[in-house]
């Protein structure tokens, strides 16, 4: 019954979105991308026309990483950015994942009739700081990062779950893990490196930056997996903001950007329906009602392919063809979004940094 209502919420979100004028109406708006990602999978998706892909050996030097890279928006990526001949380095949870992904992409580079042997995989868990802080030494054969693309995430776990290291799963697996690879990482960026930070509508369930114990630590009657999804989001955007404005600062030319990929279906669901209820959706074997929302869900969903495009373009450079300010921004459809204040806070944002590098142990100077 819980998936079914969640299907049914997502109808009605879906519907307001044409009327969204007002700031509870945005949050309506939110939480169709939220649970519209959740709760449906195409059933033999096609492909669709006028997907941004860099142009054959446009990428050829360039060095990419992609985090999650082994399913959904960052696999997609990957084999997109492969096609303009980029050295792909996909991050993959274990092995297996890794090596199963690399195929994939291979797989589609031969499809299309492009060779491209340059895509590897390195094993990486955010949910494990130690990990984390290992990646320099077990990286040392990665020279210059042109791309880094933080791409991992999960969303609204039902449950509060803390890692290894004590924190809120989504708030390290979605900001405090990829703050603390891009500082470790630093040394590597190239003097135009771009920081392609995927976020989410769903910044708009946080009406602030929460601090202190509510955002690392929530305990268990104050955890709310979507307002706490909401605060991972948008503190991908104020560290975006805040890694453009430092590294100006300190004289470099990075680009450093955020945005929202649009309703997409994706595998994050299975974090909230559970791995085996979301292979039943998937292979439509979920109950009448769950099948039914699913295909009416259908004509409001993105196709991975789809929503993929907007970290697609950024990290090809696209935007500079139409000559695009997009350094410190936040896009959607591949245009620049206006953000509120709440969204744009300097304050808040310099704030989250200090924290991050208390939570983390670390010091990230540019």
């Amino acid at each position: 019954m819980k998936l079914l209502f969640s299907l049914l919420f997502a109808v009605f979100c879906f519907q307001a979105r044409a009327f969204s004028v007002t700031r509870r109406q945005a949050l309506v708006t939110a939480g169709a991308t939220a649970v519209g990602t959740v709760l449906w999978q195409p059933q033999d998706a096609q492909a669709v026309d006028k997907l941004y892909t860099p142009a054959p050996q446009s990428l050829i030097g360039q060095t990419i990483v992609i985090t999650g890279g082994t399913t959904g928006l960052g696999l997609e990526s990957a084999k997109r950015l492969a096609i303009g001949g980029a050295n792909i380095i996909l991050t993959a949870r274990t092995t297996t994942k890794g090596e199963k992904a690399v195929s994939e992409v291979q797989q589609y580079l031969r499809d299309n009739g492009i060779d491209n042997p340059m895509v590897s995989y390195k094993v990486l868990n955010l949910d494990d700081l130690s990990a984390v802080k290992n990646v320099p030494e077990l990286w040392n054969d990665v020279k210059k990062i042109d791309v880094l693309m933080n791409n991992a995430g999960v969303m609204a776990i039902p449950d509060r779950q803390l890692t290894v290291d004590g924190y809120e799963r989504q708030i390290q697996t979605n900001h405090l893990g990829h703050f603390v690879l891009t500082a470790l990482l630093q040394p590597k960026l190239a003097p135009d490196a771009r920081i392609v930070n995927v976020s989410s509508q769903a910044y708009q369930f946080a009406s602030q930056m929460r601090s202190d114990q509510s955002l690392w630590e929530p305990q268990p009657n104050d955890y709310s997996p979507w307002v706490q999804y909401g605060q991972t989001k948008l503190a991908n955007i104020l560290f975006t903001e805040e890694l453009q404005r430092r590294s100006e600062a300190a004289g470099k030319q990075w680009t450093v950007v955020s945005l929202h990929p649009g309703a997409v279906a994706t595998d994050l669901g299975r974090f909230i329906a559970g791995e085996e209820k979301w292979q039943q959706l998937k292979e439509g074997k979920g109950t009448f009602w769950e099948t039914f929302f699913s295909k009416a869900l259908s004509k409001f969903i993105l196709t991975v392919p789809e929503g993929a495009t907007t970290q697609v373009f950024l990290a090809a450079r696209a935007d500079k063809e139409s000559n695009m300010n997009v350094k410190g921004q936040f896009l959607d459809k591949c245009a620049v979004q206006k953000l509120p204040q709440f969204a744009t806070d300097p304050v808040a944002a310099e704030k989250l940094w200090k924290e991050s590098e208390e939570k983390a142990g670390i010091t990230f100077t540019i």
